[in-house]
């Protein structure tokens, strides 16, 4: 009798040190960890609203981890630091295609796509540069590590104008403070900066008479344009959009992409996907950016394939199309 009660609290032992170990596997199975910018940064406070929201209403375990620019943040899903990332369209398309400052393509998928992201040319002030052929001579930060794009449209910028690359000094700076802190100090006298609408990293140092925009026609941004990859597009600032902007802003557009690894759970993508669509206005309390993270605006100029678990909401929705069908496979076809 005693030899069956201990083998009875035996076998309950083991039962309960497996439902325990199996409760710790679900929970380390639902935690995610998505990855950002630098803290302070637009992306910081969308992805720490996301972070909420998900966590509320997703029943997710999520953390928000900065590692950098956007191509940190591929490179992070890449090497599984991270399952979930935002990052612009550029370095999204780049990663899966394995191109540009990737060696080889990354395993990933879009899950959601929100406010866009600017890349824009400033002058110092004093400078007197008024057209891209008064850059001969100058030195110009037009390349930043963390954001790749910013050499490539650098590169497009001087073959549309014709400008000799042993002519202009191009260098680097590795955050956008470090970027106005040598404009500040006049060691440089250009630079392509990445911003949106009215942003206070742009507004500051106009505001203090540090920078000017350089304005480009529309034409000239177009031919700029029709050299850059497929992530970028077209779009303009309207005069008054900043202090002093007296005329139309022509810049280059990319998308803000939440995407994650080929991997992840179709469950969890669905999950998460679900509580940042339909709650659209508690998201946009953490920052007004997050109201353009929709549904229509995710399923517009789409440049990935995206993850079986938007794709199941999507579908619930009625949203999905033969269209997008279409292009999934295409895409998929790489």
């Amino acid at each position: 009798m005693k030899g069956l009660k201990k083998l009875s609290l035996a076998i309950g032992a083991v039962l309960v040190l497996s439902l325990s170990a199996s409760i710790q596997l679900s929970s380390a199975q639902e935690a995610v960890r998505i990855g950002t910018s630098s803290m302070g940064s637009l992306w910081y406070t969308v992805a720490i609203g996301a972070s909420e929201i998900i966590q509320k209403y997703g029943n997710l375990n999520t953390t928000v981890e900065p590692l950098g620019g956007s191509s940190a943040n591929i490179f992070g899903l890449g090497a599984k630091k991270i399952e979930f990332a935002m990052a612009n369209s550029f370095a999204a398309f780049s990663g899966y295609y394995g191109t540009y400052t990737f060696k080889k393509p990354v395993d990933i998928r879009l899950v959601l796509q929100g406010q866009p992201n600017f890349r824009i040319m400033v002058v110092r002030k004093g400078t007197n540069i008024k057209t891209p052929e008064d850059l001969i001579g100058k030195t110009v930060i037009g390349k930043r590590r963390a954001l790749p794009e910013n050499e490539v449209l650098m590169d497009a910028f001087l073959k549309v104008f014709k400008l000799p690359k042993d002519k202009i000094k191009i260098v680097a700076t590795t955050t956008s403070p470090e970027t106005y802190d040598a404009l500040r100090a006049g060691s440089v006298d250009a630079a392509i900066v990445p911003g949106s609408r009215r942003t206070a990293a742009i507004e500051k140092p106009i505001r203090e008479g540090v920078i000017e925009f350089m304005y480009l026609s529309k034409e000239q941004r177009d031919a700029i344009l029709k050299l850059l990859p497929k992530a970028f597009y077209a779009d303009t600032f309207e005069p008054g959009g900043f202090t002093g902007q007296d005329k139309p802003l022509h810049t280059f557009g990319m998308n803000t992409y939440f995407i994650t690894r080929t991997d992840m759970s179709e469950d969890v993508v669905y999950r998460m996907a679900k509580a940042l669509l339909e709650h659209t206005a508690e998201f946009a309390t953490y920052h007004k950016a997050a109201l353009q993270w929709t549904a229509k605006s995710t399923l517009s100029n789409v440049a990935l394939p995206f993850h079986a678990g938007v794709i199941r909401y999507f579908k619930e929705k009625g949203l999905w199309t033969p269209e997008l069908e279409a292009t999934q496979k295409e895409f998929l076809s790489r």
